[in-house]
């Protein structure tokens, strides 16, 4: 796993880059927090001046058979090489174990947008970034209920990842490689699993993650029981809750919107050619 001070100096890194280019860029803290992030030694890469200051960080994240990478240079040492130099390092270990290696950035990010059309890379998609900072509207639907997912439910949770983003069973299981089911929750319907979904928590924020509800049980109030219940505890709580949504998917957008977020930035993703 990191180290205590390497997530430090990453944290801090972030910190100056979103001040500096007035943006949120998406580190999956999830994921680098892990117990077993880094076993394989590749997925995260360094840059430092000879002080040991962090001058760039890219992070790499297996998603399946895809993979996202998010990078950052200091803003005082960019037009050096640091992030080419980096990403490839990355690409030289994981573009041709990957169907896919998609770049990310965030869409008011000039230097990160410009970066990648200057590689090359194809652009693929957009999602919009929610954030939900007031208690939403209670909305209740009779026998609806959201529980924590226990080590039991993990073929449960299997079975809908697949069925709901159309992964096969190893890319499912890869996607708990790192924590099992903690961190997700079960939604039932009079005791039934009617969809999933996951929360990372952070210091001030909460990230909803992999949300799903079976084909035949979407559009009847569940979801949006659901997120109104997670969402109302998250805010009590003191968080700022934030989701991702790919732009062209509407009707998850209303749901989200009917549930208390608001709009706020938008991650775009690039895809580098192998």
């Amino acid at each position: 796993m990191l180290t205590s001070e390497q997530r430090k100096a990453i944290h801090a890194l972030q910190q100056k880059v979103e001040h500096a280019d007035r943006i949120k860029l998406k580190l999956n803290w999830d994921m680098l927090a892990s117990e077993s992030r880094s076993e394989s030694g590749t997925e995260d890469y360094f840059h430092y001046n000879a002080q040991g200051d962090l001058l760039g960080f890219l992070a790499i994240y297996q998603f399946g058979n895809k993979i996202e990478c998010c990078g950052m240079v200091d803003p005082d040492e960019r037009r050096r090489g640091i992030a080419t130099m980096l990403l490839e390092q990355a690409s030289s270990d994981w573009l041709k174990r990957t169907e896919r290696f998609l770049i990310n950035s965030p869409v008011l990010s000039k230097t990160g947008i410009t970066y990648c059309k200057a590689i090359g890379a194809a652009y693929a998609f957009t999602e919009h970034q929610l954030v939900c900072k007031e208690v939403p509207i209670p909305f209740t639907k009779e026998g609806v209920r959201i529980r924590p997912a226990v080590a039991n439910d993990k073929e449960k949770l299997y079975q809908l990842d697949k069925e709901g983003f159309g992964l096969t069973a190893n890319e499912v299981k890869s996607l708990y490689k790192n924590g099992g089911a903690e961190g997700n929750y079960i939604i039932e319907e009079d005791g039934q699993t009617v969809g999933k979904l996951r929360v990372d928590r952070q210091k001030k924020e909460s990230w909803i993650y992999g949300f799903v509800l079976t084909k035949e049980r979407r559009g009847k109030g569940i979801g949006r029981a659901a997120l109104t219940d997670i969402v109302h505890r998250e805010v009590t709580n003191g968080k700022v809750v934030w989701l991702d949504v790919a732009t062209d998917n509407d009707a998850a957008l209303s749901l989200y919107k009917t549930c208390g977020f608001t709009a706020d930035g938008a991650q775009a993703y690039y895809e580098l050619e192998k």
